[in-house]
């Protein structure tokens, strides 16, 4: 039983910081070959442990089985799994005395869901800071499809976009009006700029002939209050020659509050899903 629980905690270590090294580097390898490598490189940890070799033997069949399909990203791999492997074994280090009178497996089930822990906070934290060294420095052209026409747009992403629809949970994005008004067809434009939300109605009084492509979507104002908008379902929509996933878009109504002059801002997750195709 005692090599059971230290196999999987090893399993569960490794694919901890494989899936750092995945995520940050951008590598995006499929998970199931990141979690037989974190299972084979444990067991032959706990097997070997006698010997001082198996921490190299494990660490490069480890990174070999996870990574073999990205070789031309495979030192980027190496670096990230070293760099994750010391963020953790330090943390592991600072807190180990706190456990000198425990039993090994219960300290060792303990180390892996604390280092696992540490690790995840790092990841969304590293991956935060990309987003905002992008907010400062990209301004991205775009060609979005609506009802047949299209309109170039210039966006800007928000990291504080985090607005989704609420029934498929697909992201949101907010356009200008103004520029949005020669693509839409007369009729929906007027009436999406008139519509205000009351609590017996919804989108009755928006033509059937378009009520496919619209959502009601609540939102929280500057102010913290609760709101509802009326969100529009694109039909495509290529940013920096890369196709954004489906998702909505919101008019609002007054262009000079983006940043930059940007026509719209896009929603926060728009950053992971074009910096992971532009690195394919």
């Amino acid at each position: 039983m005692y090599a059971e629980v230290m196999i999987a905690t090893n399993t569960f270590f490794n694919y901890t910081v494989l899936a750092f090294a995945n995520k940050i580097g951008w590598i995006e390898n499929q998970k199931r070959y990141l979690f037989l490598s974190a299972f084979v490189a444990g067991v032959i940890t706990v097997i070997f442990s006698h010997h001082v070799s198996t921490i190299f033997l494990s660490f490069f069949v480890m990174i070999g089985i996870a990574f073999w399909k990205k070789r031309t990203q495979i030192v980027k791999a190496i670096t990230l799994t070293l760099l994750a492997s010391i963020f953790a074994g330090g943390l592991l280090t600072a807190i180990a005395p706190m456990y000198s009178k425990s039993n090994s497996a219960f300290m060792m089930v303990n180390f892996a869901l604390i280092a696992i822990g540490g690790l995840y906070f790092l990841t969304k934290h590293v991956l935060h800071l990309n987003i905002s060294n992008a907010e400062r420095e990209l301004l991205y052209t775009s060609h979005i499809t609506l009802f047949g026409e299209t309109k170039e747009l210039t966006l800007f992403i928000d990291s504080g976009n985090v607005c989704k629809e609420p029934l498929s949970n697909d992201p949101v994005h907010f356009v200008a009006s103004e520029v949005l008004q020669d693509v839409l067809p007369k009729e929906l434009f007027q009436a999406i700029s008139d519509w205000e939300f009351e609590k017996d109605k919804g989108l009755d009084k928006l033509s059937k002939e378009y009520a496919t492509k619209l959502r009601l979507i609540p939102i929280s104002t500057i102010q913290k209050e609760k709101t509802w908008v009326i969100g529009i379902k694109y039909e495509d929509w290529i940013v920096n020659d890369l196709p954004l996933p489906k998702g909505y878009i919101v008019m609002t109504r007054v262009k000079d509050k983006f940043p930059h002059g940007a026509d719209g801002i896009l929603h926060s997750s728009s950053y992971f899903h074009l910096k992971k195709r532009s690195v394919r």
